[in-house]
């Protein structure tokens, strides 16, 4: 039995644990990537893009596209909100150049998604604690398979473009921010200042909680650097913090806020006051949420802790000294990752409105950030601690550990019907996925039909699996039947039951 155990240990390392679990992740991909085909605009989608679209087909000239969205901006900024920048990044929705260019929404969201991800880890443990290389895949992966496949809202961060726009878009931008306040704060490079002030000038015009995420971040690479090194350089940052302040203010001005929110939507001292302290209790609580909603998720994140340690384990061997400790206060970093994570729940808090699932998303994925940067001190920390031998470590720790945890993962597979893949899969394997292609195909021949000014559609299902869908309803005055009314130019847009319409105007 031992000999059978000594087996296990050599064979599982990092190489081949990273490589099973990239070809995993890529399988667990294509029911989203095939998805994508199938994948239409709907909604605020057409509002967005009503201007941009008519500029397009009307002179093909991207100036004259930038000129509408232009407009977009003013009328949005007026009537419904004033996120200036999300409102561009609206009006740019595939659907305004080609009718069929909505499928790149899910490969674009996905690439900005698992790209912004692997620069991030990619800085923090391959270059700055110089965890080898097959560790950090491993490590970024896994941290990749539970933010994608348990993410509370596939439409708002996948396949609903409106949605991701505002909330994925900017978080791979965060992200991204991340690495370059790292680099900047080593290097001081004006390549990455102009990068950060780029970002933290378009996330002030973004939604809100990534714009505080960025001046929470950048606040805390400007303290950190000036306590370790004395250098006034990095209170240069204070520059693009200015300007992603201003461009806040200029969102938060907007006359469209109180139309939206109401009247009574405004700055209160009182108010803000109170949020913080329900931010620390609703992050506090949604800990306990994410458990009771599905368990996997924390048994990914004690594989995660593992590989931690096994990571730290393999540098130290290697190094035979260990290297300085990255946060030199380790408790201090944990509460400054964990007020950053509240903090995340603030802006939804001091709304007080309904917020779309692209709130959860960006909540879970700081969590998620919360929960890895929080053992990633504590794994280093434990190693210091430890008077067991790193071989020791290894066998009677850290792999059974993982053993254990893919016991756990079995019990609990019943909760594998709620990840994104599974949903995706489904959506595709009931037919629904080609039932809805079909009808959408045939909406869109309606709709471009030049010879009709008064279009009349078969009913669409608004359930669609993981996919995003506001469907043309019977009332031709409806929000949605107007916003495809105006983006296709037609007098009106009206939907009736697909029995009545295949008796009508049936084939």
């Amino acid at each position: 039995m031992k000999k059978v155990y000594d087996q296990i240990c050599d064979f599982m390392s990092e190489k081949k644990m990273a490589l099973t679990s990239i070809g995993i992740f890529v399988l667990l991909i294509l029911p989203i990537g095939y998805l994508s085909f199938v994948n239409r605009a709907s909604g605020d989608d057409y509002g967005y893009g009503t201007l941009t679209r008519a500029a397009w087909t009307g002179s093909h000239s991207l100036i004259q596209v930038f000129r509408a969205a232009w407009e977009t901006i003013k009328g949005y900024y007026g009537s419904w909100q004033g996120t200036w920048f999300s409102i561009f990044v609206f009006s740019l929705q595939p659907e305004v150049f080609h009718e069929d260019a909505y499928v790149i929404v899910a490969f674009l969201m996905l690439f900005l998604w698992i790209g912004s991800t692997f620069l991030l880890f990619r800085e923090i443990l391959y270059k700055e604690l110089d965890i080898n290389i097959w560790s950090y895949r491993l490590i970024t992966i896994v941290f990749l398979v539970l933010s994608i496949e348990f993410i509370p809202s596939t439409k708002s961060s996948i396949f609903w473009f409106n949605g991701a726009a505002h909330y994925m878009l900017p978080f791979a931008m965060c992200q991204l921010l991340i690495v370059w306040l790292l680099r900047y704060g080593k290097e001081y490079k004006v390549k990455y200042f102009i990068g950060i002030t780029v970002i933290m000038a378009l996330l002030g015009g973004s939604n809100y909680q990534a714009a505080l995420f960025a001046l929470i971040a950048a606040f805390y690479t400007g303290i950190v650097n000036y306590i370790k090194k004395k250098d006034k350089h990095i209170l240069s940052l204070l520059i693009p913090t200015a300007v992603e302040m201003a461009g806040l203010i200029v969102s938060m001005k907007a006359p469209g806020n109180k139309v939206r929110g109401g009247e009574e939507f405004g700055f209160s001292v009182q108010a803000g006051l109170k949020t913080i302290g329900l931010s620390f209790l609703e992050g506090a609580k949604s800990l306990f949420g994410y458990l009771k909603d599905n368990p996997l998720i924390y048994v990914g994140l004690f594989f995660i802790f593992l590989f931690m340690l096994e990571a730290f384990r393999e540098r130290d061997v290697k190094e035979k000294e260990k290297r300085k400790f990255y946060f030199d206060h380790p408790i201090l970093s944990i509460a400054a990752l964990s007020c950053l994570y509240c903090a995340m729940h603030a802006p939804a808090i001091y709304a007080g409105v309904y917020v779309s699932g692209g709130v959860y998303n960006m909540n879970y994925q700081v969590f998620l950030l919360w929960a890895c940067g929080s053992f990633l001190i504590i794994a280093q920390k434990s190693l210091e601690y430890m008077k067991a031998s790193k071989k020791v470590l290894h066998r009677e720790i850290i792999i059974p550990g993982i053993l254990f945890g893919f016991v756990v993962l079995f019990v609990g597979r019943i909760f594998i019907k709620d990840t994104t893949s599974f949903i995706s899969l489904e959506y595709i394997a009931s037919g629904q996925a080609s039932d809805y292609k079909e009808q959408m195909d045939l909406q869109t021949r309606l709709l471009l039909d030049e010879s009709t000014e008064d279009v009349v559609l078969p009913s669409i299902n608004y359930v669609q699996g993981p996919l995003m869908h506001m469907p043309v309803t019977d009332d031709v005055e409806a929000f949605v039947n107007t916003v495809v009314r105006r983006f296709y130019g037609k007098n009106s847009v009206i939907a009736i039951p697909r029995s009545e319409w295949n008796e009508k105007y049936g084939e």
